[in-house]
């Protein structure tokens, strides 16, 4: 899909349609965008959900997002139909309804909204969506050509970890730390700050460590080192090495006083002193 076909389809307004097209089958419509080079709208729904209805008599008929569904593939997903659609449900994690799911033509997501939407709301969310979903599908093609490319895999693995798709961005942060020695300093310490993260959320605090250590080193004179230091010994205490804690957080007070993160440390310490 050439730069201005895609801008001529997002600013497109109503059309001839009179309805949005569904397809049902989850394989073929990806394999659909795929083919096309299309993004994906899924409505997951199920039969008591009232919500799920009122998008079918409100917003899924207005003349705007009809024309504008056409630049998608729209999908619908019965939460409680076959098998695989219970598959798509759960590995997209769908755990309440109504959920409308923005997807690129490779199957990642872009945009996610958990609630009803109105049709006055609504075409401005798949505006962006669709906008979102063309620079994520310019990081796959890189991807098609080179699969080690750090800059596409860390881009992706920064945009899955904002959309809370922590699995799937550790996969790609972790696949660009390995390939990233010629990528910018700063985005390489930001890659290991979002994999430290992701780690300590599992309680992996020697893995955190290292990836947070690693970062330090990268350019001990950033901006951002205090935020890596106070993460550092945030991560000790809550492993339970509070001795390692106290000492990280000194480092910050002593050597970076005028920080606004000295301040942060210097707190944490005192709540350290008491327990």
């Amino acid at each position: 899909m050439t730069s201005a076909l895609a801008l001529a389809l997002l600013l497109a307004g109503p059309t001839s349609a009179k309805e949005i097209q569904w397809e049902k089958n989850f394989d073929k419509a990806m394999k659909k965008a795929e083919e096309h080079n299309m993004p994906v709208l899924i409505d997951f729904w199920a039969e008591w959900c009232g919500w799920c209805h009122r998008l079918d008599r409100t917003t899924y008929v207005d003349p705007m997002v009809v024309g504008k569904a056409q630049n998608f593939v729209a999908l619908k997903i019965d939460t409680e139909g076959s098998r695989l659609e219970r598959e798509v449900t759960e590995r997209y994690k769908v755990n309440g309804l109504p959920t409308i799911l923005f997807l690129s033509p490779g199957g990642l997501q872009v945009k996610r909204v958990d609630s009803f939407m109105g049709p006055g709301q609504f075409p401005f969310v798949m505006d962006e969506a669709f906008e979102t979903a063309q620079r994520v599908h310019a990081w796959e093609v890189e991807l098609v050509w080179d699969p080690n490319d750090a800059g596409a895999l860390t881009s992706i693995g920064q945009h899955l970890f904002e959309q809370k798709c922590y699995q799937e961005s550790e996969k790609f942060l972790a696949h660009a730390a390995d390939y990233d020695s010629d990528r910018p300093v700063n985005e390489r310490r930001r890659t290991r700050l979002l994999l430290a993260l992701l780690q300590n959320a599992k309680r992996r605090f020697a893995e955190a460590e290292t990836l947070i250590k690693e970062a330090l080193t990268l350019d001990p004179e950033a901006e951002d080192q205090p935020k890596l230091l106070f993460f550092l010994g945030s991560t000790y205490v809550s492993w339970g090495r509070h001795e390692m804690g106290v000492a990280t957080m000194q480092v910050i007070v002593r050597e970076h006083p005028r920080s606004p993160i000295a301040q942060r440390a210097q707190e944490t310490l005192v709540t350290l002193e008491r327990k």
